[in-house]
């Protein structure tokens, strides 16, 4: 039975950011020039919870900010 992918389901800017955090945190040796996919990093875009939950914590984060924003 294979692994089946997970959907991000955030906006292009979300992805950019994860985009970047996957590179900066990416442990992957290059085989060949192809990236072997199997570090830490790249494991977690494979876990629909975890994603879900940052994008969460993102919107979280940004509403918090704004509400403090607000209070002055």
């Amino acid at each position: 039975m294979g692994q089946l992918a997970a959907v991000f389901r955030g906006d292009a800017d979300a992805l950019s950011e994860l985009i970047r955090a996957v590179e900066h945190n990416c442990s992957c040796e290059l085989h060949e020039g192809v990236i072997n996919g199997k570090c830490p990093a790249h494991r977690a875009l494979l876990d629909q919870r975890l994603l879900d939950g940052l994008l969460f914590g993102r919107y979280l984060h940004d509403r918090l900010l704004a509400e403090e924003d607000r209070r002055g």
